[in-house]
Order: C-alpha cells, then sequence, then structure tokens
C-alpha cells in the first residue's frame, strides 16, 4: 500500500473536529517554499507548526499520556 492510501484511510477515520488541524497542517506544508533547511531553521518551523496545532500546555511532559492514554504522571 503506498502512503498516500494509508494517509487517505487515517484521515477518513479521524473525528471531524481534528479534520480542523489536518486542513491547517497541509495548508502549512504546501505554504513552504521548497529550500535546504539548517538547523537553525528547521527548528524555526518547527516552532510555527507548534503554533498553528491547538496542544495541551503540559504535552512536553504528558506526551506519553496524550498519545497513548498512559496516565499521568
Amino acid at each position: 500500500m503506498i502512503k498516500t492510501e494509508k494517509i487517505k484511510k487515517e484521515i477518513d477515520i479521524l473525528p471531524k473536529d481534528m479534520l480542523e488541524e489536518v486542513e491547517r497542517f497541509i495548508k502549512n506544508l504546501k505554504g513552504r517554499k521548497k529550500r535546504a533547511i539548517g538547523k537553525s531553521s528547521l527548528l524555526s518551523e518547527l516552532a510555527e507548526v507548534s503554533t498553528d496545532i491547538d496542544m495541551p500546555v503540559d504535552f512536553s511532559k504528558q506526551h506519553d499520556h496524550y498519545l497513548y492514554g498512559i496516565p499521568n504522571k
């Protein structure tokens, strides 16, 4: 199965509220210019993406809880 088919299947089972996040992410990807990415510009791009995504403030500390349902620490 090719990647686009896998991605389409995952999108088909997402809840509607998450589809808006996916749409913002795709728009962000399409808006980027192709260029060589150095370490500092990669961090800048990651920072831009992270502000577009609505995540809990403790995500970095509790990522296992949010990703896998493990109880909070």
